[in-house]
């Protein structure tokens, strides 16, 4: 299983000092994580959004962690829920608005794999009006993949799937507000200038996006690049 917090800070635009801050705080936050999960066999990564990012100009979000659980860790386990998420909120909530951040649980499925790369690219996707989730999923994954397989510029592709009632019940013990994303997409880059020169002549970007029309509520959904650390 996996996890992903989404995470808006409270203060947009922000000063220096409380980029500063809300960097410090999110560092504090992977490293409790950590010793959270340590016994369980999980792992933690921060990504914080670059700070000339070309993506998603109308995104909130400025920072994501990664928790990811043993291989045989399901997203049903209560007991890893519990352990990591209670009180993560309030732990956030002078840097971040926690009203509008994610927890999202839920598998990973890998179509590239790649080892850690230093960017992350990551889409934020909810199902159009019409579809059920499990009918969104099915259409992403067996249909959708194709455009992720042939993008050029990227070291790895990954569908994020979220289980949408894990993701309630963690959000919920966190304290943080927004769990009903269907998936996201995470492509793994060596550098955004990288990926946006190789897709610059490619007509990958633009048929993927006729694509998204028919199954995705692309208003409702939100992009950014992140580094990971």
């Amino acid at each position: 299983m996996k996890a992903l917090i989404h995470l808006v800070p409270r203060s947009v635009p922000a000063s220096a000092a409380e980029q500063a801050r809300f960097e410090a705080a999110l560092r504090e936050t992977a490293e409790d994580l950590r010793g959270r999960g340590r016994s369980s066999g999980s792992s933690v990564h921060l990504m914080l959004r670059l700070s000339k990012d070309l993506f998603g100009p109308r995104t909130p979000y400025r920072a994501a962690l990664e928790i990811c659980g043993a291989p045989d860790r399901k997203a049903s386990d209560r007991a890893f829920d519990d352990a990591l998420w209670t009180g993560l909120g309030a732990q956030l909530a002078d840097v971040a608005r926690t009203d509008l951040s994610t927890l999202l649980v839920g598998e990973d499925v890998t179509f590239i794999a790649s080892q850690r790369a230093p960017v992350r690219y990551q889409y934020l996707m909810r199902r159009k009006a019409g579809y059920s989730h499990d009918a969104y999923l099915a259409r992403y994954r067996e249909i959708h993949s194709r455009f992720g397989l042939v993008t050029p510029g990227i070291l790895g592709y990954v569908q994020f799937h979220v289980d949408p009632e894990a993701s309630r019940r963690a959000a919920a013990l966190a304290g943080l507000g927004v769990w009903d994303v269907d998936s996201v997409s995470e492509l793994h880059l060596e550098s955004a200038e990288i990926f946006l020169g190789a897709i610059a002549s490619s007509p990958v970007g633009a048929e993927a996006i006729a694509d998204e029309e028919i199954f995705v509520d692309r208003a409702a959904s939100f992009d950014f690049c992140s580094a990971v650390e």
